[in-house]
């Protein structure tokens, strides 16, 4: 098992919603490629590795899609 001493849940949704916004991201599937984007790039600088520890961050910042959507202004 791998130890993410650098990794942040609540930073990564910070990271991600900033990008999201950029982008836009307005919807549940966009969100989730999005997420998988940042967990690959953060797997390739070595931050974390793919196994069940890193599984669950994936679903847990999937899941904060809810959140995210609250403060969209889609007209």
């Amino acid at each position: 098992m791998t130890e993410f001493l650098s990794f942040d849940l609540n930073q990564a949704y910070n990271e991600i919603k900033e990008r999201a916004e950029a982008a836009p991201v307005t919807d549940k599937e966009a969100w989730d490629s999005m997420v998988d984007d940042y967990i690959t790039e953060r797997q390739q600088v070595g931050e974390l590795d793919l196994d069940e520890d890193s599984q669950g961050m994936i679903e847990q910042l999937k899941a904060m899609w809810l959140e995210y959507e609250k403060n969209l202004n889609i007209r």
